[in-house]
């Protein structure tokens, strides 16, 4: 899913790509595969606490050579990176995981002002328009025991705009991705990397719905816009 997600975004061949919010490096592997050898996928994090698992991803798809991580504030990336440096920048699903959701207009005035001119910022996220009980078991899990964060469509659309981008439009993307309570339980509740802490409340508040009816992935909503 996330590799047909990286060709759809436009990436292509010797390109220099940001990758923000890279987490465990998943998305950021998939980028790295497109670009080959003769692109650069720059990795960018607040937090180096996954490194270790971003690093045993980049060997084991053998695109190591192609990545570097740097480990910086999406609010203050033009004081780590020179202006337009890179061709276009991506996120998977970092909005969601802002801890300070406020920061979302500047985080996105700063992605725009390290890409090049004509570049595209590229978001992704997941849909909460969901369509049945096993989509909205999944966005329960992150929205309601997660606290994670999602701003509505109008909201991501105008953080766009308002930093100066052109061309700004929203593209939804099925995932036909879905597993049952039985898979979700020997993940250890980690599926979707759902921290420990909140097994209890899972296992109460979700976990007989999801027995019943699975999980599956909503839509993922591509976000866009161009640099004039």
């Amino acid at each position: 899913m996330k590799l047909n997600l990286a060709r759809s975004a436009g990436i292509q061949a010797g390109m220099k790509v940001l990758d923000v919010g890279c987490g465990q490096g998943t998305f950021t592997v998939c980028i790295a595969k497109i670009v080959g050898g003769t692109g650069k996928v720059t990795a960018v994090d607040i937090s180096d606490e996954d490194l270790d698992t971003m690093n045993q991803n980049l060997d084991k798809y053998k695109v190591r050579p192609q990545v570097t991580f740097v480990k910086a504030d999406a609010a203050e990336l033009p004081t780590f990176f020179a202006p337009e440096s890179f061709d276009m920048a991506v996120s998977y699903r970092l909005i969601e995981e802002l801890k300070q959701p406020k920061q979302l207009p500047r985080i996105v005035s700063s992605i725009f002002q390290v890409i090049k001119r004509s570049g595209i910022i590229m978001m992704l996220e997941l849909s909460t328009e969901t369509s049945g009980i096993a989509e909205e078991n999944l966005i329960r899990l992150h929205r309601d025991i997660g606290n994670d964060y999602f701003p509505s469509q109008r909201k991501i659309l105008c953080c766009l705009k308002g930093a100066g981008l052109i061309n700004v439009d929203v593209e939804t993307v099925l995932t036909d991705i879905s597993y049952s309570g039985e898979v979700f339980l020997k993940s250890n509740i980690s599926q979707d990397e759902v921290w420990p802490e909140f097994k209890e409340r899972i296992m109460k508040e979700l976990w007989p719905s999801i027995e019943k009816y699975g999980m599956t992935y909503p839509k993922i909503k591509k976000f866009s816009g161009r640099k004039p």
